[in-house]
């Protein structure tokens, strides 16, 4: 019996730690999944990905006073507009991602959205990317049509602009 002990402890202690190394897994890919990883060809990607459907990307940052404001208004208006996506960037750096996440669970977001963050250390060369007549003022969005034409819009969209927009889906 006294030599069993010590196996049932080191069994007790490989329990442990694989148990611990799993939940670390499972946590690191929730963060994975929920901030996908924002880079040059990612606008084109996010296009592709929803040709045919309205939808709304919005770019969007921590130190931005008016960001947060908007992210709430897109989300109720997405919610009460189902057939439009919504897509957000965070344009804070991979340094953050712990504060966007925070960030985005206190916003009023529909059940379904995309978000990501920028990913590459030049981030004006990224904005740059995105759009050349983007000079990274926030909040920056991009209305898009069936058609995927687009309106861009720094700074809140008119609420009357924008039911006038949805209207047509």
């Amino acid at each position: 019996m006294a030599e069993d002990y010590p196996m049932r402890q080191i069994l007790k202690h490989w329990l442990l730690t694989v148990g611990l190394m799993l939940a670390l897994m499972m946590s690191l890919q929730v963060c994975a999944e929920s901030l996908k990883p924002f880079m040059a060809s990612s606008r084109v990607e996010i296009e592709k990905a929803h040709q045919g459907q309205p939808m709304i990307m919005a770019f969007w940052s921590l130190d931005c006073s008016y960001c947060l404001d908007d992210l709430n208004t897109l989300g109720e208006f997405v919610k009460q507009h189902p057939k439009i996506k919504l897509v957000l960037v965070s344009a804070d750096g991979l340094s953050t991602t712990q504060e966007v996440t925070k960030a985005l669970k206190q916003i009023k977001l529909p059940a379904r959205y995309e978000a990501w963050q920028f990913s590459e250390p030049d981030e004006e060369r990224l904005r740059y990317s995105i759009d050349k007549a983007w000079y990274g003022e926030l909040p920056r969005t991009y209305f898009y049509d069936n058609a995927h034409q687009v309106k861009a819009i720094s700074g809140s969209p008119d609420l009357i602009w924008l039911k006038s927009w949805a209207s047509k889906f």
